[in-house]
């Protein structure tokens, strides 16, 4: 049998991973391999990087070998084929980066890489002020009940009734209420009569509100909330916090970093963002709103800047409600130099929930991702 052509044999094996062959035999190849790197999107708040190597790596590339920054490594590098692999990392600031470094791959000739390559992404959606690092998180990532150790139930007016003429029963550890799956948090509402429970309140309807109270408390910060609104009338999501102690409303101010009323479709596609003190306790606060028409079938990221002179509330990046502290501020115009805790509940009906309608079973507030970075 004719020996084939050593550029085809070549070719042959390259196709197989076994040779490099890019410089050529092995025993006469000096030439360093190199990399570049690309970046995009990904799912749930990850970055996808893609490592196009110059030939076929002659050593196991890995997680290890790349240093990132801004964000965690969210799985195991995938291999897309002889020259190109992915890595996949969750972003928890403004910008994440990777870097592979000199000396950390190789060729089939053992040449080892002499330059290093690093890329950076940032979401135009993320905002995270330059020098905020995270300080506290929940990325939904254990399937079940919420993470105890930091987050608790409110239940407290179940017997009497909620605020605001609200409909719900607020159920504790209910995995029909609250519940995580695929890495996101579902608050469920359900049309049903949990006549069992010792604290019922002759409700029509379940649903949970969760809270940090007693977990995490945080004076002034950026906040981030990645969620899908619920697009059933009736249906009042919320994203907020409160000062503490929360019995003393409103004196200790409330922020409303996401709220969505539910009395019409064109409320499920708009979103308000509120604060509430003593001297604009009248009239629904300090209320402003953004349309965000698919914002009951799309992930968006609610935002809130907290510092000791001013508060922002934004979707995506985008700020449109600005409250600066006024000049000769009192606790009655800025009461918000106190610990905050942290909220997110889904409401049936009040307010701003609106009519029930006679249809209605069930609807969700999924979230993503609950963040907080501090200077």
């Amino acid at each position: 049998m004719k020996k084939p052509p050593e550029s085809t044999a070549c070719a042959l094996a390259a196709a197989l991973l076994v040779s490099a062959c890019g410089g050529g035999d092995p025993a006469t190849d000096t030439t360093p391999p190199t990399v570049a790197i690309t970046a995009a999107a990904g799912p749930a708040g990850t970055v996808v990087f893609t490592f196009s190597f110059s030939e076929p790596v002659g050593n196991t590339f890995a997680a290890e070998d790349v240093t990132v920054t801004g964000g965690n490594t969210a799985a195991a590098v995938t291999q897309v084929d002889a020259t190109h692999y992915t890595l996949s990392v969750l972003q928890v600031s403004g910008t994440v980066s990777v870097t592979l470094g000199a000396g950390k791959f190789s060729d089939a000739a053992n040449n080892v890489n002499v330059a290093s390559a690093s890329k950076s992404y940032s979401d135009p959606a993320s905002n995270v002020p330059a020098g905020y690092k995270l300080v506290w998180s929940d990325e939904f990532s254990n399937a079940g009940l919420p993470d105890s150790s930091r987050w608790a139930y409110d239940t407290y007016r179940n017997p009497v009734g909620w605020f605001n003429n609200e409909l719900q029963y607020y159920a504790a550890a209910r995995p029909q209420n609250s519940s995580i799956a695929d890495g996101v948090l579902s608050i469920t509402a359900r049309r049903e009569r949990l006549g069992s429970a010792p604290d019922y309140g002759n409700q029509d309807f379940s649903s949970a509100r969760l809270i940090t109270q007693g977990k995490f408390s945080f004076t002034y910060g950026f906040v981030e909330v990645r969620a899908r609104l619920p697009c059933s009338l009736g249906t009042w999501p919320a994203i907020w916090t409160l000062g503490i102690p929360a019995d003393n409303w409103p004196t200790n101010g409330e922020i409303d970093i996401m709220e969505q009323r539910g009395f019409s479709a064109a409320d499920k596609a708009t979103v308000l963002g509120t604060l509430h003190m003593p001297a604009h306790f009248a009239g629904g606060g300090l209320s402003e709103s953004r349309s965000l028409p698919d914002a009951c079938t799309a992930f968006h990221k609610y935002q809130l800047l907290w510092t000791a002179n001013q508060i922002q509330i934004g979707v995506d990046g985008v700020v449109y409600n600005t409250y600066a502290k006024p000049a000769g501020a009192t606790a009655s115009t800025w009461p918000f130099d106190v610990p905050q805790f942290i909220l997110l509940n889904l409401a049936i009906g009040g307010d701003l929930g609106g009519p029930v309608p006679a249809g209605f079973t069930s609807d969700s507030l999924q979230v993503d991702y609950v963040r907080v970075y501090r200077p």
